[in-house]
């Protein structure tokens, strides 16, 4: 784990993993260390002072994993620019390779081979019901007929002066706007009723399904969009938090701005923002009976952070700032910059410094941590909004009772769930390919068995959709 602490507290970037490697020259023989320059590129810093001249064409290259693995033809680009240099990238020129994997993990994949599987999905469309077939034309022929006559608009639109065409946008949107987003609720109950009985393995097929028919369309808004290409590597990154939070018109086009507010309009995502207030109030009743603690001595810790936004409710004025002391954990560098960010504006919102600490590390890391605690502190208030939806049950236990370690005597504990009663459910996984483990009341509170609190409630947001398990350390 790593962490620092200060007002403006940062932490030191991991050191990229390097593997060796080998190749050859004109039959001579090089050594080199590399390292993932990119996705699809290696860095390498030849041994021995080495210089190769820029563009110069390796026949192959080695590294050593487990098993060396042998790479194809590839062009050093030295570092030094035109002259020849000790180290560079190396691009190469007949195969595509997952660099990072390589590197990192010592996984080969020659990205190539996906296609490999190219018969096999596209036999997949046989395997469809025939009435989700339906379902999916119809509405794809739906959607390209709507964006067809927004699209329209549009182009009236641009042709008036700023000030007009700004007029005429809103008008629009708040009039067949509205009407299109109705049309789109009313899909979504046609896809829940259809799939409602599905198996596991149908539900995975059919999602699939759908988002090759109407894919041109959900990427159009930026919230699907994300979630569906998870440029962070999974959905429900904290960049999507704050479009949830924000609940704003996003995009150029009206067609876009209109497929982005229907995904950050639903009851799911209303019950992100309302956990921003939620949590705050839990917060603060914890805090109210806890008299006798000294300045920054009420010690809080936010399990997956994501941007921390809460924040602006928790440290409403100068004395909050005095009050708390603050840990975020992060698995996600960015998610932990945008919590940064979230800092820096409420400590010039409140004209006062706040106590913060950044910690990037993942679950599975705090699971295999013997001493928690001594790594990252015990708190008084330990908070989880939107890690445990992403769990399995057994490791949701794990977690929930290693983060029970940090909790000091009399401290609450609070972690959030969506309900298996979600109306969003199906809509999230097949328009967005974002899938949660919904849990049942009594699942949920099952999670906590073994760890003896002095009392444990489940509560429930305004949405009726978000759950939370709230636990109370015996002091």
């Amino acid at each position: 784990m790593a962490g620092s602490r200060s007002a403006a507290s940062e932490l030191a970037p991991a050191a990229e993993p390097r593997r060796r490697g080998r190749t050859e020259l004109e039959g001579r023989p090089l050594s080199f260390s590399a390292g993932a320059a990119s996705r699809l590129s290696l860095h390498v810093a030849f041994e021995g002072g080495a210089r190769i001249p820029d563009a110069t064409v390796l026949p192959w290259v080695e590294l050593e994993s487990e098993q060396r693995v042998r790479l194809g033809r590839c062009r050093f680009a030295s570092e030094a620019g035109p002259a020849a240099g000790t180290s560079g990238r190396l691009v190469f020129l007949d195969d595509v390779y997952d660099c990072r994997s390589l590197v990192r993990e010592g996984r080969f994949t020659d990205l190539r081979g996906f296609f490999q599987n190219l018969p096999l999905v596209l036999a997949q469309r046989e395997r469809i019901k025939p009435e989700f077939r339906e379902h999916c034309a119809r509405l794809a022929y739906e959607l390209s007929v709507y964006k067809r006559f927004f699209d329209e608009q549009d182009r009236i639109i641009a042709e008036e002066p700023g000030e007009v065409a700004q007029a005429a946008r809103e008008a629009l949107l708040g009039t067949e706007g509205r009407r299109f987003l109705g049309f789109l609720d009313e899909k979504i109950a046609e896809l829940d009723a259809l799939v409602h009985d599905y198996t596991h393995e149908e539900h995975e097929r059919h999602g699939f399904y759908l988002r090759r028919v109407l894919w041109p369309y959900l990427i159009a808004g930026e919230f699907l969009r994300r979630s569906n290409l998870k440029p962070r590597g999974y959905a429900g990154d904290a960049e999507m938090m704050i479009m949830a939070y924000e609940n704003a018109h996003v995009g150029t086009y009206v067609f876009d701005q209109l497929m982005h507010k229907h995904g950050v309009e639903t009851r799911a995502a209303e019950a992100v923002r309302s956990r921003r207030r939620l949590v705050p109030r839990m917060l603060r009743e914890a805090a109210e009976r806890m008299e006798d603690v000294p300045p920054r001595g009420f010690h809080l810790l936010s399990l997956a952070s994501g941007p921390a936004s809460e924040l602006e409710e928790i440290v409403r004025d100068a004395a909050d700032a005095e009050r708390f002391d603050v840990t975020f954990l992060d698995q996600d560098p960015f998610a932990l910059d945008l919590a940064r960010e979230t800092v820096r504006r409420v400590e010039a919102a409140r004209g006062a410094r706040l106590s913060v600490r950044y910690v990037q590390d993942s679950v599975r890391t705090m699971i295999r941590t013997r001493d928690l605690g001594r790594v990252i502190g015990r708190h008084h208030f330990v908070y989880s909004m939107g890690l445990f939806d992403y769990l399995s049950a057994p490791v949701a236990r794990a977690v929930l009772a290693k983060t029970w370690e940090v909790v000091r005597p009399g401290g609450t504990l609070l972690v959030g769930n969506f309900h298996s009663s979600t109306p969003t459910r199906y809509h999230m996984a097949y328009w967005g390919d974002w899938s949660l483990w919904y849990r049942t009341e009594e699942a949920f509170r099952s999670l906590a068995d073994g760890l003896d609190p002095a009392s444990a409630r489940v509560d429930f947001d305004d949405t009726g959709c978000q759950m939370f398990l709230r636990l109370e350390k015996p002091a």
